[in-house]
């Protein structure tokens, strides 16, 4: 999807059409901007534009405060559109999917009309202010690489070996999904200055610099399937939120609330999820760069809001803030099934208050009821879409 929060809040508002439009994480002057609209990006505010600038680049640009329930409903609808026409989608992320057509398109000319007949649907049934680029190969990787240099509210087919050495030819490794700057820089050592080298380039001199990775690099520009399409959700690994602070601070009145939030935060998610965790993370970071973080296997399962918080404190308690904190990050990983048997630790009864607490929630509202110590919080660490978050 195009400038998708942005093309949503258009779609939602007639009259912001054809304007710059920019969703920001928070609208005070140093926030920054998650996703522009394509009127703002010809204006070159692009992702990650601080407000004040924005302003300054365009004074008319529409600034609104990202609102995931409703970006998440639109996707919603249009995962439905995509399901129409293979039963294996793989949602990458909040505004792309991967979909295999194997067996449902019997040539490269199929495929690109099923292409045209999703964009036409999305705009009919979802929104007509809703575009998309599609990008249509034999490998996940191409398709994704296609789907990138696709012309806006277009579709790019790449269907031979040939089709793609013209694709690559001239183009700078940094275009290529996956490689930033500092791979690209390791490269351009080996004498590979651009993606049809790296295509004609030897494996195994890729494989001695990179290790496997080196391998992929060359499989990936060549065609050769890595990854094949997951079909559904996979589980997430880890699931954790951050908060950059609205005022740096080293104040430890100030920030054990809002660690405790995102211990909630986290915790709601997580039983969510119908999991438990049995590792935990957690980082603050300073105002003037690097930060104080730890990584550790927890002795019995984490379930609870309070099981979270209790391992955090173990950490922050005697940690020497000596610089501004301006962000905090909680995450839990070691996931796995969660258990009807209790660890010798593990109170049930605070299990069965978070669970009962979570149905309250889920029937009227997002802290409905909460711990005491979350009052008065309800503007801090707010509900975002992450980067490669699909809800």
């Amino acid at each position: 999807m195009n400038s998708y929060f942005a093309s949503v809040e258009q779609q939602a508002n007639p009259f912001w059409r054809g304007r710059s439009v920019g969703v920001c994480s928070y609208l005070s002057p140093r926030g920054c901007l998650i996703a522009s609209s394509m009127e703002a990006k010809a204006r070159g505010i692009r992702t990650g534009c601080r407000v004040q600038e924005a302003r300054r680049l365009d004074p008319r640009i529409v600034l609104v405060e990202n609102e995931p329930a409703k970006y998440r409903s639109v996707t919603a609808a249009i995962s439905q559109i995509l399901n129409r026409y293979t039963d294996r989608v793989e949602p990458y992320s909040i505004d792309e999917s991967f979909l295999d057509l194997t067996g449902w398109a019997k040539d490269y000319q199929e495929a690109d009309n099923i292409g045209r007949k999703i964009q036409q649907e999305i705009r009919q049934e979802v929104g007509e202010w809703l575009y998309s680029s599609a990008g249509i190969a034999w490998t996940k990787w191409l398709a994704k690489f296609a789907s990138d240099l696709a012309p806006k509210k277009g579709r790019l087919l790449i269907a031979s070996q040939a089709g793609l050495e013209e694709i690559l030819r001239g183009r700078a490794l940094t275009e290529a999904w996956g490689i930033a700057e500092r791979t690209a820089a390791r490269l351009r050592e080996l004498g590979i200055h651009d993606l049809l080298s790296l295509k004609r380039s030897d494996p195994a001199v890729l494989r001695r610099a990179f290790g496997l990775a080196g391998y992929y690099l060359w499989a990936n520009v060549n065609g050769r399937e890595i990854t094949v399409v997951s079909a559904g959700r996979t589980e997430a690994k880890s699931l954790g939120h951050s908060y950059c602070l609205p005022r740096k601070t080293t104040d430890k009145d100030y920030l054990w609330p809002m660690l405790y939030k995102l211990c909630a935060k986290t915790g709601r998610r997580l039983r969510a999820s119908g999991r438990e965790a049995a590792g935990m993370a957690a980082f603050c970071a300073y105002a003037g760069g690097g930060g104080a973080g730890r990584r550790w296997r927890t002795r019995q399962a984490l379930f609870t809001d309070e099981e979270i918080f209790r391992e955090i404190s173990l950490w922050f308690s005697p940690l020497k803030i000596l610089l501004p904190v301006r962000m905090l990050a909680v995450s839990v990983f070691r996931l796995r099934p969660m258990s009807g048997q209790l660890s010798f630790w593990a109170d049930g009864r605070l299990r069965r208050l978070a669970l009962a607490m979570d149905k309250i929630n889920d029937r009227y509202g997002d802290y409905t009821v909460r711990a005491g110590l979350l009052y008065g919080l309800d503007k801090a660490a707010p509900d975002r879409i992450g980067f490669r978050k699909t809800d």
